[in-house]
């Protein structure tokens, strides 16, 4: 059994890896590859990567029942085993297939290719292990995880040992959320990841002093967060803008307050005239354009970074 890394944009690996795509969603040209998903995903969540045609070698060597362990800003965040993989053959016509599936997913990289190479995971697991317990577990000194690649065959075994000390397990059993709490995480979640596909550093949950921001993305070596954004979707309208108006006041961010229609009217109506100071520099936007944008952003990056149009 063995174990490989898997390096990616937190919005890629949220939509297929942690969230999985519908099946729907999928340009599936291969009937018998319809059948093998439909047969393994009995309630039609599809979770999946893919790897380009120039790393074919190394998805050559992935087999059934390996770990993969998925890596993002300094640690790893998901494990999941390999249930199956496609190409079955390597076949123009299997390839082609594959490139269209996943140009479904992830769209097209900044060279306009997709990744044909493809692998179904099982099993998947939310883990919180950082790049310097992998470092120790398998005697490496990696500062980042910088493409696909195998962990040694003689130290697998300690990291999967290791791994489940790393799953991330409720301390109660999870309760539903309402419906307002799980579109705010969302929309938290496409925040986070806009600013990283943009160029920033982004965090979530941000805390400074006595505040914590839903969003904040940093411009290294900048003094604090260049963009500050507070997702209002309950709670208190007043101490969401009081967090933007600090935010302004010591870094002079450009601040962000993303919530429904009538929250933002009464921002305006209620609030921002004695918040005077930030009436003129928060930038009020609704839930649903957000959401747009997001979408719109994740389709057509690739194109930007392709044309110099952002950092890459």
């Amino acid at each position: 059994m063995k174990i490989f890394l898997a390096p990616g944009f937190y919005k890629n690996i949220k939509r297929s890896v942690m969230d999985g795509v519908n099946v729907n969603e999928l340009d599936i040209r291969d009937s018998s590859l319809r059948e093998k998903i439909l047969g393994s995903y009995d309630t039609g969540v599809v979770k999946l990567w893919a790897l380009k045609g120039s790393l074919r070698d190394r998805w050559a060597s992935l087999d059934e029942g390996d770990y993969v362990l998925f890596y993002h800003a300094g640690k790893l965040i998901y494990a999941g085993r390999v249930g199956f993989k496609y190409p079955s053959a390597d076949e123009p016509e299997q390839v082609e297939s594959g490139s269209r599936l996943a140009e479904s997913v992830w769209g097209r990289d900044i060279d306009g290719k997709t990744w044909p190479y493809l692998f179904f995971l099982e099993d998947v697991r939310e883990i919180d292990l950082p790049l310097s317990k992998l470092n120790e577990l398998a005697g490496y000194s990696m500062k980042a995880v910088v493409g696909f690649m195998k962990v040694r065959e003689e130290k697998a075994l300690r990291v999967i040992e290791y791994l489940p000390k790393a799953y991330v397990k409720p301390s109660v059993e999870p309760t539903p959320k309402p419906p307002l709490l799980i579109q705010h995480d969302q929309m938290v979640d496409a925040i986070y990841s806009l600013g990283e596909l943009i160029g920033y550093k982004p965090e979530k949950k941000w805390r400074h002093e006595r505040y914590e921001f839903d969003v904040v993305w940093h411009k290294p070596p900048r003094i604090g967060p260049k963009y500050v954004f507070e997702v209002h979707l309950k709670g208190s309208l007043e101490a969401a803008l009081l967090r933007l108006k600090h935010a302004h006041d010591l870094w002079e961010s450009q601040i962000f307050l993303i919530s429904t229609e009538d929250q933002l009217k009464e921002a305006q109506t209620k609030f921002l005239g004695e918040l005077h100071e930030i009436r003129d520099r928060v930038t009020l936007l609704d839930v649903k354009s957000a959401e747009e944008f997001y979408d719109f952003k994740g389709k057509y990056e690739w194109l930007e970074r392709k044309f110099g149009l952002r950092p890459t």
